[in-house]
């Protein structure tokens, strides 16, 4: 295993089969601590900050950004840390998206595929109620003020007033990288794999969702679920950011169906 020269924001940690952790828009990879700290006494755990985000660079090109950039990155980070062993692969939201995209890249190198809400919204059916309401939501967030694109995005992704009832230092790091979150915008409607395409991933899969999620993220996690030829789903009393906010209750399910699928 080799870390000397891994980018910045890798965090790794444990040994044995590794788990690639990928976490959601607007956050960083501290979000898996609960769950590393589950992982680490059986698994080599590589916990990735996306660009952008936590200790992570910046993206150097963004009018040439796509998820390419940041599975070409994943991908390096894997091959320096586990030589390209087969792995298990964990992700949120956004992070959900493009741990699917690595999945259908190669997919006979994941050993399992835990998903909570991945918002891969290109799959949504142009024209369509859910695919229109996916771009207006990218479009509403799109904006040169900082400020009212995070009370936006994160008031939709939790509750109306969720933004203003947050510290002040939170919503002033949240506004600082909403120029990501609109590039993780591009990327996602940027894809062109279809829900045909994840019939190619064979390994299990777990689709988690929030009951109190917005009906996009919810609709979308079903039809994922629905392409994949050896899905199970689990609903939990959370919203989409239950990763975080419930991860006492979400963690723990995770690391047992890794578990599981490591013997």
């Amino acid at each position: 295993m080799t870390t000397n020269n891994l980018p910045k924001g890798v965090y790794i940690s444990g040994q044995g089969t590794p788990v690639v952790l990928i976490h959601s828009s607007l956050s960083s990879a501290r979000q898996w601590q609960p769950l590393v700290k589950l992982l680490e006494p059986h698994f080599l755990v590589i916990n990735i900050d996306m660009l952008g985000y936590g200790n992570a660079d910046k993206v150097t090109e963004p009018l040439n950004y796509n998820f390419d950039v940041e599975i070409l990155r994943i991908e390096n980070i894997i091959a320096s840390v586990a030589a390209n062993l087969p792995f298990h692969l964990v992700g949120h939201s956004c992070g959900g998206a493009i741990a699917l995209k690595l999945a259908v890249q190669q997919p006979e190198n994941i050993l399992s595929l835990s998903l909570y809400e991945p918002v891969a919204f290109h799959l949504l059916e142009q024209g369509s109620e859910a695919r229109v309401l996916a771009d207006d939501f990218a479009n509403k967030v799109a904006i040169d003020d900082n400020y009212q694109a995070a009370e936006i995005f994160t008031n939709f992704w939790n509750k109306e007033g969720f933004f203003r009832s947050l510290p002040q230092k939170m919503q002033a790091l949240m506004a600082r990288d909403m120029p990501k979150v609109s590039l993780d915008f591009k990327g996602l409607i940027a894809e062109k794999y279809s829900l045909i395409d994840l019939g190619q991933i064979q390994c299990r899969a777990l689709i988690m969702t929030g009951q109190y999620s917005p009906k996009l993220s919810q609709l979308l996690a079903v039809k994922i679920e629905s392409a994949l030829v050896n899905a199970s789903h689990k609903n939990f009393p959370a919203g989409h950011m239950g990763p975080v906010s419930h991860s006492e209750l979400i963690h723990p399910v995770i690391a047992e169906f890794i578990q599981v699928n490591s013997a």
